[in-house]
Parts: C-alpha cells; structure tokens; sequence
C-alpha cells in the first residue's frame, strides 16, 4: 500500500467561501470603506488620477461596447496588447463586466511570436496601444485573419492619452470614440469555478507558449488569500509602484485586482526606467514596492539612488524569481525605510502561493515564504515519495506540488500538458524544488529548464528551434547562465555549424564572425527577453542522451567550472 501524501498545510486560517462569482462583483465589495473619490490610478508622468468611481463607471460603459457594439458572447475572448497604462486596469474591468474573457500579450512580442496566442486563443478584437500597432497588423496578416469583423476593426487603439489616440497610417481608433453613457452591470457568473475569466501565455519546457486559463474563482480565491496572507506588510492606505507589466499575473493580480478591492493607489508607470522610478517614488512618497530582483541590484548598486528621497518606502517585495539573502541585505542597507521580504507563485497558481512577512524574514533570508490562505503544498522527490514532513536540519529537497482554489483550471486545447501539469487528485507540479525548514519554503533548484530573465520566462525548446532556422547551423542547446551583478540567468546558445557552411573550428576569426552574425540574426527576430544576452558558444557537436535528449546538465556543469577556474584566476 503505497504512503499517505504528507501534507503542508498553511498557518493561516482558511477563507470560507473562494467562489463568490464575478470577480468584479467581488472586487467591489470594498471591505475596507475606501471613498469612490480616492485615486486608484495615477499616470506617473503628470498625476493624472483616476478615482475608484470613475474605474468602475468607465469600465461599464467599455463593457457595453464589448456586448453591444462588437457582438461579444460570454465566454468570446479579445486581446490586451499594450504596456501599463490608467485605462488597461478598466479594459481588465470591462472584460470581467461583460464575461469577456482577456487574453493579455506581453507588449514585447514581435508579430512572429503574437501570432501564436492570438490564434491559439481565438481572440476575436485586439485592444492595441498605439506603439504596438504595426506589430499587431503584421500578426494579423502571419495569421491571414482578415483586418475587419463584421465590418468593424479588428485592432481598436488603447491609450490614456489626453486626446484620443489615431492610427497615422490607418483607419484604426481609439475604443474610447464608441464609449457612451450605456452601461452594463457585472454578468453573473453561477460556476466561478469553471467560467474562465483570463488566457495567460506562459513560457513551457518545450513547443510554444501555454495558454493558462484563470478562472473567476481563481482570481477571487487568490485576492481573499492577500488579505490575510500579506497583512500587516500591504496597507489601504499603501501608495505602490506599478511597474511590472500589467500583461504578467503578478501585476494583474496585484495592481489591477487587489489595489481596487483593498484601497490602494497604484502609480502607473508604462515601462521601467530608474530615474522615473526613483522620481516617481520621491514624488508621490511610495510605501510600498512590488518589485522583482533586476530592479533590486539596480537599488543596491547604483550610485544616483542617493540623490533622491526614499525614505516613504516602508515595505519592499520581491518576486517572479529568486532574491538572494545577500541582495536583499544590500538594499535594505542602500534605503533603511524600507523592509524587504519576497514571495513565489506562478502564473498557473493565479499567482502568489507563498509570502514571508516583514517580521519573518530577518531570520528567513532567501524564503520564498510560508504558504498562503487555502494553498496547501506537498514535497515529492523523483521517485514520487514524499519528504514534506520527514526535514532533517537542512531540510530535504522535493518538487513543491500545490494544490487549493488558486490553481488554474488547466491549459488552453492542451489536454495532455494539463493532465502532466496537474494530478487526479488536483496537485499541481510546479518544476521548482524547494525545502521546508521552520514553517518556510527555500528554492534551491528547478526542475523544468524554464530560464528566468527578469522576470520573464524563456524556453530553451523555442530557441533552439528559431536557431535551427539559420541556414548555417545545423544544431542547438541552449541554456541559462546566472549573472549575479544582475541577479538574473541570460540566455546561451551552443551551436554547431552546417557541415557545408565553410567554418573552420579551428579558425577563430571564422567562429567568431559565425556567432555574431547568428546573434544579431536572431536577437532581431525576437522579443527582448529572449534575446542571448549570454553568448553563443559554437561546437562540434551538442551533447545529447541515446534518446536524443539534449544533456543541459553537462553545459551547466561546464558554466560552472569555467566560474571556479576564472574565480581562482583572479585570486592568483
């Protein structure tokens, strides 16, 4: 008879009830008495403010558009392509009002690689910020879906411009032209549970982007779970940041979801940049920053920090990959206002499923956290036995299994990676191998072979596959390659050149003109993050198991001989 599973529960209490319909309706409830007059988002550039009244009205009446002027059906899906801005929160909204469910595309994607999740989706209209017009066009066209809908435009610019924003070479126009005082009140969604209300595209091991369904109950299990899992560190009163793309769940969740149902006041910055970061924080005393490690290092090292005011930061977490001890130390040093802890989650856990307090984790360093209200976590190794429960003093490593009301319904027409993904009993394997020593969780390795560069995820399998394309290489691995001074991995290609493409290994001049022509070959033909910032080493051949499988583990290895024989070089 097989072992019972050890369970992890958490130390919170749990939330009775994690289906409360629409999440907007939920949304709404406003617990904390927050005034209809207080800004819920300000444009970073000028102040502009957009009151919770004024959110809520606007995203109304876009959700009539949506129903009655593009011929929306529940359950229809439209795209959100665009970066930060104080209308994407009411296109959220709006979608959510209307049963619409949003599609969010990373503003990064180029129109090879939007092609995928607009087609996989369905997506019927894009909401397109003006900047990414031509990218969006050009999709359109890769996918051969016809620019018009029924007569209408397929692309309708969003944009929180002071005047309505106008296509300069088309008849494309900005969605708030069809806005007018016809409102429409929430659609009541009766099976939370099952009525998606989100498509997220996150990054597998292999093959293209997934499409990660995110429910009605999900968003409002997750939002409730906040309240008592980052209290006391997020407060009503809490001026944020937002910084990280409104596009990622954990901006979506934090920013779009939990700023209006809890009070906050989100500044809305459309991408990052230091000196408006740091501008933004003097000028509108930020308390607390929603961050993720790039930007930390950036607070730890750069010398024009001191030239502003930060003291107003108060709270400081991090997330969407891995903090370092050491570099959260730094920043506390560098800004002793601000108290700095982190969090993990995934897209497929809605996000956030662990959180360390403030008070935890002076002696938690490197914590991703405990877990939050109604998530509970088993540990399990290789072998499928469980080791949750039997920690030695350094804690025994297993892949962190997750499972309650903020797991993701499973992946869009993708049976199978739902059913590897997800257990019959409703466990959802995370590829991340963790310990659990006093109450927290630790990272210490990840199963899958996702690179994280700041924050985003690369697949090795996508790469490799673009690089195969190039009619001089004839094979590929890639990986990830840790840079501590930007506490973040950069993608590496390893390549083998075409036996008729005339290179000479042995010549360095003829390898080195190789790689750098497949680097900016391909680092043109992609979106920045996945971009090989870590280099391109050409090879022989590439190592690979009898099966063909590609041995990663002997190319970090290597990295990590290579760091030893350069820290050793440097000592001497």
């Amino acid at each position: 008879m097989p072992a019972q599973p050890q369970i992890i529960k958490t130390s919170h209490k749990p939330i009775e009830d994690c289906d409360r319909g629409n999440i907007l309706t939920f949304l709404e409830t406003n617990p904390n008495k927050i005034p209809d007059s207080k800004p819920v988002f300000v444009r970073v550039a000028d102040g502009k403010a957009v009151t919770r009244a004024q959110a809520k009205q606007d995203a109304r009446r876009l959700a009539f558009v949506l129903r009655n002027k593009f011929g929306l059906k529940e359950g229809d899906r439209i795209a959100i392509f665009s970066p930060n801005s104080t209308i994407y929160p009411i296109a959220v909204y709006a979608g959510f009002a209307s049963g619409v469910v949003l599609t969010p595309m990373s503003p990064a994607y180029n129109a090879e690689e939007l092609v995928h999740p607009l087609t996989d989706s369905g997506s019927q209209f894009i909401l397109c910020h003006p900047a990414n017009l031509s990218v969006a066009r050009k999709a359109l066209q890769l996918a051969g879906i016809s620019p018009k809908k029924d007569g209408l435009n397929r692309i309708w610019l969003l944009d929180d411009g002071d005047n309505m924003a106008t296509a300069q070479d088309g008849d494309e126009q900005d969605i708030r032209t069809l806005l007018s005082d016809s409102t429409l009140e929430p659609i009541t969604v009766k099976d939370g549970k099952e009525r998606t209300a989100l498509i997220c595209y996150s990054s597998g091991t292999s093959g293209k982007p997934k499409g990660v369904e995110l429910t009605h109950r999900n968003m409002t299990a997750v939002t409730a779970a906040m309240v008592d899992g980052l209290k006391p560190d997020f407060q009503p009163t809490d001026v944020v940041l937002g910084v990280l793309p409104f596009q990622h769940i954990f901006g979506m969740a934090k920013f779009i979801h939990f700023a209006l149902y809890s009070g906050m006041t989100v500044v809305v910055m459309p991408k990052f940049d230091l000196k408006v970061f740091l501008e933004a924080v003097q000028k509108y005393k930020v308390t607390l920053g929603i961050l993720v490690p790039p930007i930390l290092v950036l607070l730890a090292k750069d010398p024009s920090i001191s030239k502003y005011d930060l003291s107003s930061l108060r709270v400081i977490m991090s997330g969407a990959a891995p903090l370092s001890a050491q570099l959260g130390d730094e920043v506390q040093v560098r800004i002793p206002s601000a108290k700095v802890t982190q969090g993990y989650g995934l897209t497929e856990t809605s996000p956030t499923s662990h959180y360390t307090s403030v008070s935890n984790y002076a002696n938690n360093k490197g914590s991703c956290g405990q877990l939050m209200p109604c998530v509970e976590a088993r540990l399990v190794d290789e072998e499928g036995r469980d080791v949750g429960n039997e920690q030695g003093p350094f804690g025994e490593p297993g892949e962190i299994w997750l499972r309650g009301p903020t797991i993701m319904k499973g992946y869009l027409n993708n049976p199978e990676a739902t059913k590897d993904a997800i257990t019959p009993e409703g466990w959802f394997k995370t590829g991340d191998v963790g310990i659990y020593k006093n109450g927290h969780f630790f990272i210490v390795d990840r199963k899958k072979e996702l690179i994280k560069y700041k924050g985003f995820q690369v697949a090795p399998a996508e790469i490799e596959a673009m690089l195969l394309t190039h009619p001089k290489v004839a094979d590929s691995a890639v990986i990830g390659v840790y840079k501590p001074s930007e506490a973040t991995e950069l993608p590496r290609a390893y390549i083998v050149p075409r036996a008729d493409a005339g290179i000479d290994l042995k010549n360095k001049e003829q390898v080195q003109a190789f790689s750098d022509e497949v680097r900016q070959w391909f680092d043109s033909k992609v979106a920045n993050h996945k971009k090989l910032r870590g280099g391109i080493c050409v090879e022989p051949i590439i190592q690979k198991s009898p099966s063909g499988k590609i041995l990663r583990r002997l190319y970090r290895d290597r990295i990590l001989e290579e760091a030893k024989a350069a820290e050793k070089a440097a000592k001497a």
